[in-house]
């Protein structure tokens, strides 16, 4: 007798349902999407005793016309998509065709619509998954929804329902990200016909100072681009920051989505930002081509991947570094004619200085009082120094890699706990690798633990690279290098994320260790084989102009 056996269409019906609609802030939460996908410029949401009883949402949008009322609580109806293309360039909150199915599978469901092409509307009434009523009556325009007795005839899943007071504020806070979505749609919420959140409409700016109690002016924003991304960033100032990290938001394409890799890029360029005892709070909107992100993660729409995640999440740190750091030097303008510089021996150590501390400590007070003349930055990149009349021309980043790829091969850097362990979802051949490599990893300053089959948990990683970090980690492990290579390479990647970054600014005592440092332990190229320095020859400038 045969054991597997397809699912009756109820049986899978309810499935489904328990994947979209979990609690009332659920339905809320499909409920207003599909009147902001309907253009709606007013949103208003009652509930009664936490949605537990009654959801109802009224809009102002498009409404629909009797043959779309019709079908839309079908399995699988929708407007937004109609090819396997379409999936990779979504602009609208519903995409599915499966909202309305569920709550109608577990709830009684009533909708009533208007186009304001009709002089009427038409009534639409679900009772748990059966068509009760369909009939024209009278309408606004817009669309009203209304939900009861949301899984009164699933005993199991009403009893997993927080009470109504918690139950209210997971409904209220889906409506508060919504306006942070769409700032200039007005929103408004009622419990039992008492006001629990209202927004007119407008700025962003105006809406987080009201959600996190804070003036205006406190908040820091500040707008970066770069090809095919844009990352708008509005962030209380440290002095006013909560000691909450939950009051940060992250939106994609005006969709807000639960992302940790996302957030703790954004703390990592945060870092040494916010005082002890406070968090980032605020928002942090990404906009970039829909083909580059996939929505469809999920029926509940809160996660997101991107296609090239690893590119982005090295863009937000290096732009949070710049909100509250921003840059001192300016690109020179390129020569029109570039300098010939001839090869030259590399010079030798400097001699009777005082010694650099092992653990690469480059910005120390410590002065080092002889050697070259610090001149100053030449664009964002290089330091400009004078030794007996020759001019040295330092690459301060890739001195400070080589400086950092030397400290980690020694096994003496230092390591930091991730504030959130992370995951890393892993290949099998990768999870072998790892088993092999466990020691020289360790070395290097990473903790690792198994976290199933093809995961690995990330506890520690070495300091002050983060996130970073366990990037490298999963390209090495995953790009299949000989076990002998790997500990070089890793390090070669830790230390080019962890280097001192073009366009930071150092202080003339810092640009003198820093060549110290490097020349003192004889090292002349970065890990990847460029120079870190070249002179300019006081003979060869007097040949360019004509003196000799």
């Amino acid at each position: 007798m045969a054991r597997i056996r397809l699912l009756p269409e109820a049986v899978r019906a309810r499935i489904a349902a328990g994947e979209v609609v979990e609690r009332p802030a659920s339905v809320v939460k499909e409920l207003v999407e599909n009147a902001l996908d309907a253009g709606a410029r007013q949103v208003r949401v009652e509930l009664e005793e936490g949605g537990r009883r009654r959801i109802k949402v009224v809009d102002d949008g498009e409404g629909m016309p009797p043959e779309d009322l019709r079908l839309c609580w079908q399995a699988h109806a929708t407007s937004k998509i109609s090819t396997p293309e379409d999936l990779y360039r979504i602009t609208t909150y519903g995409f599915r065709g499966e909202a309305l199915h569920s709550i109608a599978q577990v709830s009684r469901l009533t909708v009533v619509s208007r186009p304001p092409s009709q002089e009427e509307g038409w009534l639409l009434r679900v009772l748990f998954g059966q068509e009760q009523e369909f009939r024209p009556c009278g309408a606004p325009c817009g669309t009203t929804v209304v939900v009861e007795d949301l899984f009164a005839r699933f005993p199991a899943r009403r009893a997993f329902l927080k009470g109504p007071r918690a139950e209210t504020a997971r409904a209220v806070e889906v409506v508060r990200l919504a306006a942070l979505a769409c700032p200039e749609v007005a929103f408004q919420v009622q419990q039992n016909g008492r006001e629990l959140f209202a927004f007119t409409g407008g700025s962003r700016r105006r809406l987080l100072s009201q959600l996190l109690g804070v003036p205006e002016e406190a908040l820091k924003g500040e707008t970066f681009k770069e090809k095919d991304l844009q990352a708008e960033f509005l962030l209380v100032l440290p002095e006013k920051a909560p000691s909450s990290s939950r009051h940060l938001y992250l939106l994609v394409n005006d969709r807000v989505i639960r992302d940790r890799a996302l957030a703790a890029a954004l703390w990592e360029g945060l870092r040494g930002v916010y005082p002890p005892g406070k968090a980032p709070a605020g928002l942090l909107a990404l906009y970039l081509p829909p083909h580059l992100v996939d929505v469809n993660v999920h029926p509940a729409k809160w996660e997101v991947r991107f296609r090239q995640e690893h590119e982005l999440y090295r863009r937000i740190r290096r732009w949070a570094e710049r909100l509250f750091r921003p840059r001192i030097f300016k690109v020179s303008p390129r020569a029109e004619e570039d300098l010939p510089l001839s090869p030259v021996p590399s010079p030798k150590p400097l001699q009777e200085s005082p010694r650099v501390a092992e653990e690469v400590a480059l910005f120390t007070p410590e002065v080092v009082s002889s050697g070259p003349r610090y001149l100053g930055p030449l664009g964002e990149s290089y330091l400009l120094f004078e030794e007996e009349g020759d001019l040295l021309i330092l690459d301060f980043h890739a001195a400070h890699e080589r400086l950092l790829y030397e400290e980690l091969l020694s096994g003496e850097s230092k390591t930091e706990r991730l504030l959130f362990p992370m995951i890393l979802e892993i290949s099998a051949e990768a999870q072998e690798r790892l088993a092999v490599l466990r020691e020289e990893l360790a070395a290097l300053g990473f903790s690792l633990q198994e976290a199933g089959p093809r995961e690995v948990l990330v506890k520690e990683v070495p300091a002050g690279l983060g996130l970073s970090a366990v990037e490298a980690l999963k390209g090495v492990l995953e790009e299949g290098l000989a076990p002998e290579r790997v500990r070089e390479e890793l390090a070669a990647r830790l230390a080019c994320h962890g280097a001192r970054r073009s366009g930071e600014r150092l202080s003339a005592e810092e640009a003198r260790q820093l060549l110290f440092a490097v020349r003192e332990k004889g090292l002349e190229r970065c890990p990847h084989g460029r120079p870190l320095w070249i002179i300019l020859r006081r003979d060869e400038l007097d040949r360019r102009f004509g003196r000799k």
